[in-house]
């Protein structure tokens, strides 16, 4: 497939909302991010880690964009840009795993017994609305790891065991998707009454 790549046009049309756009975005930089992905990692991670950390590098990139991140007339180009991103979204791996007992805290963290777990409220009927929406815009591999976890309430173990992954990429996987679940609700104004998150 052959198109001509101009970076302003196409970063105006993100922003505005064009799905097209950001095909084409990243099937003009597939490549590039794939290459930035390995050279960063250095086969330090298994090859399963290392297409859950791709795809959080373009979701994470795509998220920047969309927002306004890259602002063209400061010269920067645009491959630097998205180079920055995926730096600090491997920087973020790595860091998580200095974690302790992962699997023990997001056990304690997601408690749905917990009455202060504010997962309470995402079950909430008069907002199941907004939730579906927003998982709906979640890859498929975020958006079953939540239903798993919050809607059948299976224990790390059990979806470990269902989705054939190590406990740690179990854990790893869920706080991400929550954290993209968590700026989906935002842009819907879901945590408006709930102050704490508005961070």
């Amino acid at each position: 497939m052959s198109f001509t790549f101009d970076e302003k046009s196409i970063i105006d049309k993100i922003i505005s909302g064009d799905n097209d756009a950001e095909n084409r975005l990243f099937i003009h930089f597939k490549d590039r991010i794939e290459f930035l992905v390995r050279a960063k990692l250095r086969n330090r991670v298994s090859s399963d880690d290392q297409l859950d950390i791709l795809s959080e590098a373009r979701q994470a990139i795509l998220l920047s964009i969309r927002k306004g991140g890259f602002d063209h007339s400061k010269d920067k180009p645009l491959e630097a840009y998205i180079a920055g991103i995926v730096s600090n979204v491997v920087a973020m791996h790595f860091r998580s795993l200095k974690k302790n007992n992962p699997a023990e805290d997001i056990d304690k963290h997601h408690s749905l017994k917990d009455p202060n777990n504010p997962l309470d409220n995402l079950l909430n009927a008069e907002r199941k609305e907004k939730i579906r929406k927003a998982l709906g815009k979640l890859d498929t591999k975020y958006r079953e790891v939540i239903l798993m976890r919050v809607y059948d309430e299976q224990s790390i173990e059990e979806i470990s065991n269902h989705l054939g992954i190590e406990k740690r990429r179990v854990c790893e996987r869920i706080n991400y998707a929550f954290k993209l679940l968590l700026k989906e609700l935002k842009k819907q104004n879901y945590f408006q009454y709930f102050g704490r998150f508005d961070k």
